[in-house]
């Protein structure tokens, strides 16, 4: 009866929306189709509402209303034991984040039904459902580890902005918040947090009552489970930090896979007013009378609005220094020395990390029967930030941060060089003749450990070294509907098992000029 109610009410509301209304964002009217279908409304069925229309924020708020009733739940979604987290309590989220860092899984949802790797494990993660893509992944772990604890979770439910994408738009600031008292399930109050979009978090380093404040740059502020917020509209949360500063972040996808990138130029710096960077969840009190109180930032330790926006960046006697490399020396131990042969070992294994990421996004492309359907003859308006099958299943944006990744490895290996030819007691241009020496052996021994491979078309598996994948960096098609040989560059002889048509051809080729853009630009159009 509810599905056939939201049905109808989409059906209705359908033909009034026109240009002229508050868009909203269509993959958030997605995530609701995802509730509707836990009613027992197949997704199939919501074909007849056009997704590439964008729905009016009075008709969500009528469909929320019906999958969510008019009023907060009486009973809430779970009883609370404690008012407010304890450093306990923190420490507790810390580590299941960490464990799901360290874990093998690239998905959540068998994340938390492993009883061996989720610390807080419980028979009723059986019946559980806690798929997200990037923005969701911290609000549905934060909920998750405040429902096992019994402690209270409160969030942003809505945003309003200057205009244009939420995503992207300048000034957001929240206009409504919900606890767990809402909600009269745990579930229900998962599958409603997955709403939210990453301009949830794009909120000035000043503002008092949002979700996150910035933090401090040190070892106490950015831990496992300190969120990272790319103002280019990804978000992930760190899991580790090691001890020569490094931080491994957990990061996901539209296609609801997770990966463990490490932190790094790939990861847009942000400022003080669209508050991206490194940030934590504001503390919250629950009060007697049921309500959320919300830390101002003067009350808040590790609370700094100025630590990541300067204009420039210095520590430890280092001047001068970019953003990326302020936040690792800052976190790095101080009497660790640095070993250049190792730290370029460990670049080439990061990327190699990072181009394994983006063979599982292509393998799961292929799985799904995406490259064998018609190319739809047009690309998004935007090719990084859109919806439907380009969103799940393209990668320009992860192949953006790829090209950016190669580019640090190459700006840090060549600063190593310089480094070492400054360094006189070490024996200046001899020690750097040396050291590039060590770097293209390096190089040579572990290109072709560092491979990733590929089925073609004919079932045929091909193997891709390191070297050869950054030969190919730009011939890498980032389109759905292209064969995987095209996915991975290929040419000549290897292109040869392909099936794709003149049509698909043409658009590899019309393609051309978005393949060579390093840089992500979202909120205007990015045409051929």
């Amino acid at each position: 009866m509810m599905a056939r109610m939201v049905l109808k009410l989409l059906i209705f509301i359908e033909p009034y929306i026109g240009p002229g209304h508050k868009k909203f964002h269509s993959a958030q009217i997605k995530k609701l189709c995802r509730f509707v279908d836990a009613a027992n409304m197949k997704l199939t069925t919501m074909r007849i509402f056009r997704l590439s229309h964008f729905v009016c924020i009075a008709g969500l708020v009528i469909i929320l209303g019906l999958l969510a009733g008019n009023h907060p739940a009486e009973a809430g979604a779970w009883k609370l034991t404690r008012n407010v987290w304890s450093e306990d309590d923190e420490k507790a989220y810390s580590n299941f984040v960490a464990a799901l860092g360290k874990s093998k899984y690239s998905n959540l949802n068998k994340f938390i039904k492993d009883p061996k790797t989720n610390p807080l494990y419980g028979e009723e993660d059986k019946k559980f459902n806690l798929s997200s893509d990037c923005a969701d992944l911290p609000y549905l772990i934060r909920a998750y580890v405040a429902y096992k604890l019994r402690l209270p979770f409160s969030y942003t439910s809505a945003i309003a902005g200057r205009g244009g994408d939420q995503r992207y738009s300048r000034g957001n600031r929240p206009t409504s918040f919900k606890d767990q008292d809402y909600f009269s399930s745990p579930q229900q109050l998962f599958y409603q947090v997955v709403l939210i979009n990453s301009g949830y978090y794009r909120t000035g380093a000043e503002i008092e009552d949002s979700d996150f404040y910035p933090v401090k740059v040190n070892k106490k502020a950015i831990i496992p489970g300190t969120i990272y917020y790319d103002p280019d509209g990804h978000v992930a949360i760190v899991s580790e930090v090691n001890e020569d500063g490094r931080v491994r972040v957990i990061d996901a996808h539209p296609d609801r896979t997770i990966s463990k990138p490490w932190f790094g130029a790939k990861f847009t710096r942000g400022s003080k007013e669209n508050g991206g960077g490194f940030k934590r969840w504001r503390p919250i009190r629950y009060t007697s009378d049921n309500k959320i109180i919300r830390t101002r930032n003067h009350n808040i330790v590790d609370y700094s609005g100025d630590d990541q926006y300067k204009k420039t960046f210095s520590v430890k006697g280092r001047t001068g220094l970019s953003y990326h490399e302020y936040i690792r020396l800052s976190l790095c131990d101080d009497a660790r020395k640095s070993d250049p042969v190792k730290e370029f070992a460990f670049m080439m294994t990061d990327l190699h990390e990072d181009i394994s990421y983006r063979a599982m996004a292509v393998n799961l492309c292929i799985e799904k029967g995406i490259s064998k359907r018609s190319h739809p003859g047009a690309l998004p308006s935007n090719i990084y930030g859109t919806d439907g099958i380009w969103e799940e299943f393209s990668t320009p944006s992860r192949d953006a941060r790829l090209k950016v990744a190669f580019r640090e490895f190459y700006d840090r290996t060549r600063q190593m060089i310089i480094e070492a030819e400054q360094n006189y007691a070490a024996g200046g241009v001899a020690y750097a003749r040396q050291l590039a020496t060590a770097f293209l052996q390096q190089y040579i021994q572990l290109s072709p450990q560092l491979s990733v491979s590929y089925l073609n078309s004919a079932g045929n598996r091909v193997i891709l070294s390191f070297d050869d994948v950054s030969q190919r960096l730009f011939k890498m098609s980032f389109d759905p509907y292209h064969s995987v040989e095209f996915r991975w560059g290929a040419q000549g002889e290897e292109l040869a098992s392909s099936p794709d048509n003149e049509t698909k051809r043409r658009f590899y080729q019309l393609e051309y000029r978005l393949r060579n853009q390093l840089e992500r630009v979202y909120n205007q159009p990015t045409p051929l």
